[in-house]
């Protein structure tokens, strides 16, 4: 089964609580970190290669570009909560590079802890401080509770495995679908149609996006100019990241920041 890249989520920079009732979708991976507590019945949920059957008050944990997948076993109600790593960058950071050895948390005081949190959560959605402050009280939970290991995350075939390592650790350098081929000794249309049909995107937008959001990360520092954020990103001119910018997302940058800080907590 080959995971593919959620880019629709991508676009969507707030952070999110979607329900299911017996709901199944795609295995995805993204950059947003995902937790999934079932609230009634049973889901089968799968993070990388690991699976387990999750319980009323269970969880499962998927870091950023974890791969992952719930299907509902008996008359399944789940929530997943959503966050946009900008909203919980301390945290980001700290579990940057790593996976998790077991992404489950089904018992005790922990799994207890944000269930209640999660209750919180929904009972004061109108409430921006409240649901930060028991956000992180989840992920300080999590943060605890399991045990992280270093690697990549990566799964499905090894190649687009590979390739995904590589693009991740070289999209600020002058890379191209031909250079990567070249890299990995095959074809470059097969490298394309083999990237776009395993990841759902194709190869050079995949790279263009990961440069934008790169971009977007050094800007929200507010500790470096436009340009460096921009040449430092792989983008040869500002000129070419404005127009990329907005041929993505429909906006200019300082549009997309604006409505990113005013949006974090909006479902």
């Amino acid at each position: 089964m080959q995971a593919k890249f959620g880019i629709e989520r991508e676009l969507d920079r707030t952070f999110r609580i979607i329900d299911y009732h017996n709901g199944n979708g795609d295995f995805h991976f993204h950059s947003q970190i995902e937790i999934c507590i079932v609230t009634d019945g049973e889901i089968d949920a799968l993070v990388n290669d690991h699976r387990k059957r999750l319980r009323r008050g269970e969880l499962s944990v998927a870091l950023s570009y974890d791969t992952h997948l719930y299907t509902p076993v008996r008359d399944a109600h789940f929530s997943v909560l959503i966050l946009p790593p900008e909203i919980c960058r301390d945290f980001t950071e700290s579990v940057a590079g790593k996976t998790i050895a077991n992404p489950f948390i089904t018992a005790g005081e922990a799994a207890d802890k944000i269930f209640a949190c999660f209750r919180e959560i929904r009972e004061n959605e109108k409430d921006p401080l409240i649901m930060k402050g028991n956000l992180y009280v989840i992920l300080g939970v999590i943060a605890r509770n399991v045990v992280f290991e270093e690697g990549a995350s990566y799964t499905g075939s090894d190649l687009i495995s590979k390739i995904l390592l590589y693009v991740h650790e070289h999209f600020r350098e002058e890379i191209s679908l031909s250079s990567i081929a070249a890299h990995f000794g095959y074809n470059a249309s097969y490298v394309s149609g083999l990237f776009k049909s395993s990841v759902n995107v194709g190869i050079l937008r995949y790279i263009n996006f990961l440069r934008l959001k790169n971009v977007v990360t050094l800007l929200n520092e507010r500790k470096y100019s436009t340009e460096f954020c921009v040449l430092e990103s792989g983008f040869r001119s500002v000129r070419t990241f404005y127009r990329a910018f907005r041929e993505e997302f429909g906006c200019s940058p300082k549009e997309y920041l604006e409505k990113e800080q005013s949006a974090f907590f909006r479902h």
